[in-house]
């Protein structure tokens, strides 16, 4: 590297943390939380962001991270030439799209959760069918299909 290559690159990263710092509000950084309660006084009560649906939102998150796995494994099945997991591909990969919104709206408390839910665990229940058939085979398709089950019990406990 010369010195002008130097000069270059080391301008700019200096530019590239003058913009984050801007979008970043441009202030110093500060410590978030540093009050301590006095001593003998109870703790904070808990923050509940959100519509208190915390079983719904990680397993959904489960479900897309499962999800994820499974449809990786799909396409480098697919890719070898083994096409029997063809039909899982599909249904798997509109699944994650459902999850990664439910899990959003779900640990926002959206008041339209109940009726997301409703549509999104169709979808886990199309996806579930479909990996049960590769579960004694595939243990990606196995734990694809029960975090596909468990997001259908947490669904149903709040769609409408």
């Amino acid at each position: 590297m010369n010195r002008r290559d130097a000069l270059l690159t080391t301008g700019s990263m200096v530019v590239s943390a003058s913009l984050g710092a801007i979008a970043c509000g441009g202030g110093p950084a500060v410590a978030q939380n540093t009050k301590t309660p006095p001593v003998g006084s109870a703790p904070p009560p808990p923050h509940h962001h959100g519509g208190g649906n915390g079983g719904l939102t990680e397993a959904a998150a489960n479900c897309f991270a499962k999800g994820q796995a499974c449809l990786a494994h799909c396409i480098g099945m697919l890719a070898s030439g083994d096409t029997t997991m063809a039909g899982c591909a599909p249904v798997v990969h509109a699944m994650t799209a459902v999850m990664q919104s439910l899990t959003a709206l779900a640990a926002a408390g959206s008041p339209r959760l109940p009726a997301f839910a409703k549509v999104a665990l169709e979808f886990c229940k199309d996806c579930e069918a479909e990996c049960r058939k590769h579960a004694a085979v595939h243990a990606v398709c196995k734990e694809c299909a029960d975090a596909c089950a468990r997001t259908v019990a947490e669904a149903q406990k709040i769609a409408a």
